[in-house]
């Protein structure tokens, strides 16, 4: 039985583009987009990303409650067993969202949920409220943030301390 991720990365992390794209509105996407891949080699068949929410920084920031119905409504329906938002290294605005919608999904949903960034990233100061992986500055950070991460959500969904 492989278990069922969804995860949320930005538009920078989506190959859409950097801050001129960051008013992307949410999309769903099927499979996994960019850090995913890391996500995905790293659990060898045991979790698969089957959806990638993708979301610009600024349309977050300028839209929270609207970004965040569309991004619950979705995770509602599709039912995974774990949601993961980033790594957001130290990207402020993208920490936030990464941080938000990860508490908003635990609370409202149930679903257990994971994120990585930066110990001075904004959306840290969630970290007694959700889970938070400590990760490097930036994302020359990636290669060793995914397999924390990765490692980390096998433990949460196989319900392991």
């Amino acid at each position: 039985m492989s278990f069922k991720v969804v995860h949320y990365i930005n538009q920078f992390f989506a190959q859409i583009g950097g801050e001129e794209m960051a008013h992307v509105a949410p999309e769903l996407r099927e499979g996994f987009v960019g850090p995913g891949m890391a996500l995905n080699t790293a659990w060898k068949g045991e979790a698969e990303i089957v959806n990638t929410i993708v979301c610009g920084d600024s349309y977050f920031a300028e839209h929270e409650k609207e970004a965040k119905a569309q991004v619950l409504a979705w995770v509602e329906e599709i039912k995974p067993d774990l949601f993961i938002a980033g790594p957001a290294f130290n990207a402020g605005r993208y920490g936030y969202a990464c941080a938000t919608i990860c508490k908003e999904v635990k609370e409202q949903l149930g679903i257990p949920v994971l994120t990585g960034m930066y110990e001075e990233n904004p959306g840290a100061d969630l970290k007694k409220e959700i889970l938070i992986v400590a990760t490097a500055n930036s994302a020359a950070g990636m290669r060793k943030a995914a397999p924390t991460m990765a490692n980390l959500a096998l433990k949460l969904m196989k319900g392991e301390k």
